[in-house]
């Protein structure tokens, strides 16, 4: 674990910044983790992330969601930004390095997040704890990532089904090639998410900018 009072160089998917402009608002680590999952299956570990940050929210009074596939929002605006990257170690073996940024406690945001971006101190109405957030996170993630090991995505998917607010939504997924508009039904145990479009086409999602009317 490697954790920091501020963060000057934060970036999340598709090359995005992680603004962090004021030293103790945010609360910003990363984790090297080793999962007895195969290779092919490791990404998931972003899925596990997302949902015990998200649970690590509620424990703190935060009535926290999961935007497909890793963003953590309340009331539609995002609180947190998820990365994790495949490395490995000096033997060659894989491991995964999965960065979390939660807004902590911040009362304003730039202009360009002011309507997008929230922090757990705007959603309860007072200060919040970062060591004690942090604890919450490390110890839902730890038993997230035992569920993984144990049972795959199906044994960590009505978890996170529950906190979703994209699965049963009408999403827009904007990918490199084509739109297109349907609804998101169900995720596969890749952590695909399959969307049934308006012709009644059901299509698989991998990656790409899934976007949820309200959300973000």
């Amino acid at each position: 674990l490697a954790f920091c009072g501020r963060q000057t160089a934060g970036r999340g998917r598709m090359q995005r910044v992680w603004e962090d402009p004021q030293a103790g608002q945010s609360l910003t680590c990363s984790l090297l983790l080793r999962p007895t999952l195969p290779q092919e299956r490791l990404h998931l570990i972003t899925l596990a992330a997302a949902l015990a940050a998200a649970q690590a929210l509620m424990d703190a009074g935060a009535d926290a969601r999961i935007k497909w596939p890793n963003d953590v929002v309340i009331a539609g605006r995002k609180c947190v930004g998820i990365l994790s990257e495949l490395v490995f170690d000096a033997v060659g073996a894989p491991c995964i390095v999965t960065g979390t940024g939660f807004n902590v406690n911040q009362t304003v945001f730039t202009h360009e997040l002011a309507d997008k971006a929230t922090s757990l101190r705007l959603s309860i109405g007072r200060p919040a704890d970062r060591v004690r957030l942090l604890q919450a996170y490390l110890e839902h993630m730890e038993h997230a990532v035992a569920t993984l090991e144990a049972g795959g995505l199906p044994a960590l998917l009505p978890a996170y089904r529950a906190r979703s607010v994209t699965l049963d939504a009408q999403v827009q997924v904007i990918g490199a090639a084509e739109t297109f508009v349907g609804v998101a039904e169900a995720m596969d145990e890749e952590g695909a998410l399959l969307v049934r479009c308006e012709d009644g086409a059901l299509r698989r999602v991998l990656s790409g900018d899934v976007s949820v009317r309200g959300v973000m």
